[in-house]
């Protein structure tokens, strides 16, 4: 596919230190990279790709532009377009749960956001959505929220870091369907995970792995 259409990412010689290995490697619509990192190893995936941070060494482009090249609006602007899962669950402790999910659409003033979210509440079975704060809802809803939020916006690409830790077996399955029909749309896809296991794996075909040179 990259071969027919131009990378949404491009990352060349990225490292999180001068010597250490580097990561060079290219996504396009429709694509998935898997990164083999446990996020132990400095290497802050996540913020790089979407242009929160700047790696220490190396160069990342987000069509065609580095993101050191953006102003702070543009950028915020394309990541706007991008849909993410943290490892950490990403939500605000000060907010209900059902504004965590809206935040990026009301930030990004993204069109028919009332109906895309529905649509991926209703496909993850957490709608409605729980009006009260993170405490007082499970764990397990709480991924599946934050899997609506990532999902919801019609994204142009999606980074995963470790999305499935400790999912059920049948919220594991329909995620990655989920992630199967956003590909089909033409949505890139960065998964980033220590390991992956056959069913992942075979899911996610064709899948790029990416590596790092040495020395």
């Amino acid at each position: 596919m990259s071969g027919e259409t131009s990378p949404l990412w491009r990352v060349q010689a990225v490292a999180a230190e001068a010597g250490g290995p580097a990561w060079s490697f290219a996504v396009a619509p429709g694509e998935a990279l898997w990164i083999p990192d446990g996020g132990e190893n400095l290497l802050n995936w996540l913020d790089w790709l979407t242009g929160i941070e700047s790696p220490p060494c190396g160069e990342v482009f987000w069509k065609g532009v580095e993101w050191r090249a953006r102003s702070a609006d543009a950028a915020s602007a394309e990541r706007g377009r991008m849909g993410a899962v943290f490892a950490g669950g990403g939500l605000l402790a000060n907010l209900n749960m059902d504004e965590n999910v809206w935040l990026p659409a009301r930030i990004h003033r993204r069109a028919n956001a009332a109906q895309d979210i529905e649509k991926w509440a209703r496909f993850f079975n957490v709608w409605p959505l729980p009006t009260v704060r993170a405490p007082a809802v499970r764990e397990r809803m709480r991924q599946k929220l934050a899997w609506t939020r990532a999902f919801a916006g019609q994204p142009e690409a999606l980074v995963l870091e470790r999305p499935l830790r400790e999912a059920a077996a049948e919220d594991r399955a329909r995620f990655l369907e989920g992630v199967r029909q956003l590909r089909a749309s033409g949505c890139a896809v960065v998964w980033i995970d220590a390991e992956l296991d056959p069913a992942t794996r075979q899911a996610l075909e064709p899948l790029i792995p990416a590596a790092p040179a040495i020395g």
